[in-house]
């Protein structure tokens, strides 16, 4: 089963949405064997992900826009696209962001890797404009 860009991009939509403190949600959509190496450098698993999420205070939101789906192999994709958003103390903080999501038998594509980089002050900045 091929995946659109349009399917991706909604499954990592709801992690920037609401649903990221739903320990249900999570449990589906994260595969067993995820790991993300955070916009802070930080290697975390599934486990930790998911109790991170579900404490999690809501902020500003998450805007993100630039998608591009690349397929790996008939059950695997990288989604790679930029974010922005305002820290605590105002300033624009953009990162680069990379997704791999796995076709997994009977339930669906689930995401085994995330990684946020820190993007360069001007395109936070180009992007938030």
């Amino acid at each position: 089963m091929a995946a659109s860009l349009d399917e991706i991009k909604a499954l990592e939509y709801s992690l920037h949405a609401a649903s990221r403190t739903d320990r249900e949600w999570l449990e589906r959509v994260l595969h067993q064997g995820f790991r993300e190496i955070t916009r802070s450098g930080a290697m975390v698993d599934r486990q930790q992900t998911i109790a991170s999420l579900i404490a999690e205070m809501p902020g500003s939101g998450i805007e993100s826009d630039d998608f591009q789906l690349q397929i790996l192999s008939e059950k695997s994709v990288l989604l790679t696209y930029k974010t922005w958003g305002r820290g605590a103390t105002g300033n624009v903080r953009g990162a680069l962001r990379s997704s791999i999501w796995t076709l997994t038998e009977g339930t669906g594509w689930q995401l085994i890797f995330h990684q946020g980089t820190p993007a360069a002050q001007t395109l936070a900045l180009s992007s938030a404009g």
